[in-house]
């Protein structure tokens, strides 16, 4: 394995960190050395020396900036101190200057820089400088400010021995710490790149699940909201975190016992959801618990699928019961109406009888109208299907609207319609937008506008938008109900049979209203 030295992508920071060190001891043990007045040469020799270091550090500290090579400033910074340090430990009495523990300031500095072959570089030049250093100032080879005559030989040579030990010792443990440290980075560095890995994985993961889900604290606390969850909610993530769970989605409750729970609330825009969630702990062992993940999904369409069933099987119920009770009555009425005309025109009545007699035959055939129209509910309609432009039948069924006694001056009719193609019966679905055109303009008994529109969108949709009255909740549940009319002289079939020819159409028809903000029908047929 090739050797790198300790953080090798930070070596421009400790190659300024290095500047700094070297100006910042230099301008603090110079001006004490010469206030203090310890034994040395020329003062104007230290004062040198601070001006050659001050300089030198503001030509590194350009060359740092500057330049990249970074291998070779940090060789040439450490042989430039080692000649500094020894200057001056000349100028301030060799074998006793204080300067001399600089050496181990750059011997562990090389170790960060430059690794094992750079610390054993300053361990060793260190040493061989020392060592030719004092035994050439002791033989006066070079001039010193040491006193000779306080040393003998032997004990000089001991002292160099202590000191050359030391900076080996120190190059080895500063090599040791640097290599260990150096190998702890790089394996947190790669456990760092793995967990980044493992969390961006398992983000991915969960932002890919279909499902909602969410990671609360004990207290509820949010941490990680995917983006089935954001979509849900309709809040962002950012805006979720750190909120407590029941805040974001009210009505939710704690309970990690029971597997699954279901529960209505309101989205932000205050439509109503039907959820159901599942509460799991996060355990760190047998007993403590991190948290929890909580999964939630949406079962709105699916409850209001159940609901359409429900409805579906009993109108199917009403109309095998009314088809029975409907024939049931209508024999006996025929019978009741003709024995009644027979005995009419065999008596002769005042013109205050012959009124109510009117009236007992016109509520008669207004009672067979409403026994025909049951009947024609509680049978299965028979239909004649052929594909057919429904832009095109709308059109035609606004034309017959135009001459409806439902239609005053203060209605207005609005069309938006685009060529789309669908099998139906064409009488069938006369009868539909006329009813709903008709329903649409009771609605609006001051008059307003009715939008009717025809899109393709996952087939064929037809929309019948008014501006009336609108409707509560409860009478947009009853709305598909027979004999449940909210208008006057309404006998509560139309709507019904209206249902009733969509389904045989294997279609789907909904309506979104709100009282006073008018109601919207729409159908959904397939191509």
């Amino acid at each position: 394995m090739v050797e790198t030295p300790l953080a090798e992508l930070e070596r421009p920071k400790w190659l300024l960190w290095l500047i700094y060190v070297r100006f910042l001891i230099y301008s603090i043990i110079i001006p004490i050395t010469l206030l203090l007045r310890r034994r040395f040469g020329d003062p104007e020799d230290m004062k040198n020396l601070l001006a050659v270091v001050v300089g030198l550090s503001f030509f590194w500290w350009l060359l740092v900036k500057l330049n990249k090579s970074y291998v070779i400033q940090a060789y040439s910074q450490i042989a430039v101190d080692l000649l500094l340090i020894t200057w001056a430990v000349n100028r301030t009495g060799g074998v006793d200057s204080y300067f001399s523990s600089l050496y181990f300031l750059t011997i562990v500095m090389s170790s960060i820089l430059l690794g094992r072959r750079g610390v054993f570089f300053a361990g060793t030049v260190s040493s061989v400088v020392h060592f030719v250093h004092m035994d050439l100032s002791y033989f006066h080879m070079v001039p010193s400010t040491m006193i000779v005559e306080e040393y003998t030989l032997p004990a000089l040579q001991f002292i160099i021995a202590l000191n050359i030990f030391a900076y080996c010792s120190v190059a080895y443990l500063s090599n040791y710490l640097a290599e260990s440290l150096r190998r702890t980075g790089s394996a947190l560095h790669k456990s760092t790149g793995k967990i980044a890995y493992l969390q961006a994985f398992s983000g991915q993961i969960v932002d890919s699940m279909a499902s909602a889900v969410a990671t609360t604290d004990t207290d509820g606390r949010i941490f990680l909201f995917n983006k089935a969850a954001e979509k849900l909610t309709m809040r962002p993530a950012k805006d979720a975190s750190s909120r407590f769970i029941w805040d974001v989605i009210p009505g939710i409750r704690l309970d990690s016992k029971t597997p699954n729970l279901d529960i209505w609330t309101k989205r932000p825009d205050g439509k109503d959801m039907y959820l159901r969630y599942s509460v799991s702990p996060i355990m760190i062992d047998e007993q403590d618990s991190a948290g929890y993940v909580w999964c939630f999904d949406d079962f709105t369409e699916m409850r209001l699928l159940e609901r359409q069933v429900r409805q579906k099987e009993q109108m199917a119920s009403i109309g095998r019961l009314s088809s029975a009770i409907a024939h049931e009555i209508r024999n006996p009425l025929a019978s009741i109406s003709g024995s009644f005309k027979m005995l009419q025109s065999g008596l002769e009545l005042t013109a205050e009888q012959s009124q109510l007699a009117d009236i007992i035959l016109r509520e008669t055939e207004r009672l067979n109208r409403t026994i025909s129209e049951f009947l024609n509910y509680s049978r299965p309609p028979a239909l004649q299907l052929r594909r057919m432009d429904l832009s095109c039948l709308v059109s035609e069924t606004v034309s017959l609207m135009r001459n409806s006694p439902d239609l005053t001056q203060h209605h207005s009719i609005e069309t938006r319609l685009e060529r789309v193609f669908a099998m139906v019966d064409e009488n069938m679905m006369r009868q539909v937008f006329y009813n709903l055109a008709t329903n649409a303009f009771r609605a609006m008994p001051d008059g307003g506008t009715l939008t009717i529109s025809v899109e393709p969108r996952n087939g064929a949709q037809i929309r019948f938008e008014d501006t009336g009255i609108g409707m509560d909740d409860n009478e947009v549940k009853n709305l598909f109900v027979p004999f449940h009319s909210t208008f006057k002289n309404g006998t509560g079939l139309g709507l019904p049979m209206v249902y009733q020819i969509i389904a045989a159409h294997n279609g789907v028809i909904g309506v979104k209203s709100a009282r006073g903000a008018g109601s919207t029908f729409f159908i959904d047929l397939k191509q």
